[in-house]
């Protein structure tokens, strides 16, 4: 019989304010991190409810696929502490919902999650070796699939935050960037990845590479996609945010990309700030110049994937995605677990933060792929966005795959419902039926979950107009250049 085996979410962005998993304090919308999230307690208690629906009664492995910290935008202590409360829900008490093994795959928002991880695994390795011993590079991905040879990495962090509040020995691996689910029994596997491999504007590093040098092709590999790249992914989305009173406002200017105004505010700034360190005679040009190229940069940054409103994936996303998994994916597959190639995979990832299943066909692996996307819990516009919401992508021993779609984002309260999809596989499987059994999605706590769910929705769309103004105001006072 069927069994719940793994469940993956993603881009959760804990300690994020527009992160509808994050305290609100009641006055001007900043994170309280002593305070509590309605929508996180209700979700909590829907994974308890789906957790004991399992045919063995046994606790599942949770997968955390990127996003799950926010360390682009929010203080580590804030994104610590409103993690913690997940853990005081999940993890304490006599009951926990998880297995005691977290499989954490970072994304571009926690990316220094792997960062840390991997140079302490580097610095073990460097401490086994002799002296005079010639040292291998750091590496930069993890194998696909532990073993005892290449175990994964531990997240210390995320497991000293575990444990502070929780008395069971919590451990949280980290796998990066892909993390793949072959079960004992062939016929089905999954791969779980972040997402933002997908987008081009996380391989900028390659891509300028090749414009200024076009003999080097750049790298196919994973690792080669990685090394190019991770000093950029750190940097802009998981560690700017952070430094100090300038990451606050790093987070400022990212709120205020949405109001053209706002955008106008800060290039007249910035165009000024230049003009004050040229000679007088470039002064004017640069005036003129600066402002026009801030707004490009804004509608630049506004155009990625998970900005975009009108398509669950736009033209872009569409080639990076296919790229992605004929390319670095295929090519993991074949040196790491060949067998992957012939059978049933799924694809899992996130951060575009709009959930959608389908199939996708993808030639080199010999049949098409289940593609399960687990959308996100950021509301970062002012009015509802349809195609955004999350999902929680559930695997069972058998490596069948069933998407629970928790949220949709709608313009009434009475529109939200936790809902099964159907099934994307070409063939029934005997999961989704049990789930459909089991799961009686029409009462609590489920139902208490989506009304959660429309509140703080609204409470989002309201708090941006205020952020947005607070920014103005920043930005409007005088300034002398």
């Amino acid at each position: 019989m069927t069994a719940l085996r793994w469940v993956c979410l993603s881009d959760t962005h804990f300690g994020a304010e527009n992160s509808i998993l994050s305290p609100l304090s009641s006055g001007f919308p900043t994170v309280d991190p002593d305070g509590e999230s309605a929508v996180l307690t209700d979700l909590v208690e829907c994974l308890r409810a789906l957790v004991s629906c399992s045919a063995d009664g046994g606790r599942p492995r949770l997968v955390l696929h990127g996003d799950v910290l926010e360390m682009a935008l929010a203080q580590d202590n804030v994104a610590g502490m409103v993690f913690e409360r997940f853990v005081d829900l999940a993890f304490a008490g006599p009951s926990p919902v998880f297995d005691d093994t977290i499989t954490y795959v970072p994304g571009n928002h926690d990316h220094h999650l792997w960062e840390t991880a991997r140079e302490r695994q580097y610095a073990a390795y460097v401490e086994r070796r002799a002296p005079g011993e010639v040292l291998e590079p750091p590496w930069h991905v993890t194998t696909m699939v532990p073993s005892t040879k290449a175990p994964y990495p531990e997240a210390e962090l995320l497991t000293a935050l575990v444990r502070r509040r929780s008395a069971s020995p919590v451990r949280i691996e980290v796998a990066y960037p892909n993390f793949g689910i072959v079960p004992e029994e062939d016929g089905r596997a999954v791969v779980v990845h972040h997402g933002h491999f997908v987008e081009p504007l996380y391989r900028l590093m390659s891509t300028v590479r090749t414009d200024l040098f076009p003999r080097q092709a750049p790298g196919p590999e994973i690792w080669d996609w990685e090394a190019d790249n991770f000093a950029w992914i750190d940097f802009f989305w998981s560690t700017l945010g952070r430094s100090g009173d300038a990451g606050d406002d790093v987070g400022l200017v990212y709120d205020m990309l949405r109001d053209p105004a706002a955008v106008g505010l800060l290039a007249a700034n910035l165009a000024g700030a230049v003009a004050g360190t040229l000679p007088r005679w470039a002064r004017p040009g640069a005036r003129l110049v600066a402002p026009s190229l801030v707004r490009r940069t804004a509608r630049s940054v506004a155009r990625r994937e998970r900005a975009d409103p009108s398509a669950l994936l736009s033209a872009s996303g569409e080639r990076g995605l296919s790229e992605f998994l004929a390319g670095p994916l295929r090519r993991q597959v074949e040196r790491e677990c060949p067998r992957l190639l012939g059978l049933d995979v799924s694809f899992v990832f996130g951060h575009t933060h709009k959930p959608f299943e389908r199939r996708q066909t993808v030639a080199p692996f010999g049949r098409p792929l289940s593609v399960f996307n687990t959308g996100g819990w950021v509301v970062d516009t002012m009015a509802a966005a349809p195609l955004q919401g999350a999902a929680a992508v559930l695997v069972d021993d058998r490596g069948a795959v069933a998407s629970l779609r928790l949220y949709n984002q709608g313009d009434d309260a009475g529109g939200y419902a936790v809902v099964l999809s159907p099934p994307v596989a070409e063939h029934h499987h005997e999961f989704d039926d049990m789930l459909r059994r089991r799961l009686d999605l029409s009462s609590p706590p489920w139902t208490s979950l989506s009304r959660s769910i429309a509140a703080a929705v609204a409470r989002r769309h309201e708090a941006l107009p205020a952020i947005v103004e607070r920014g103005k105001a920043l930005a409007a006072r005088p300034r002398r250049w």
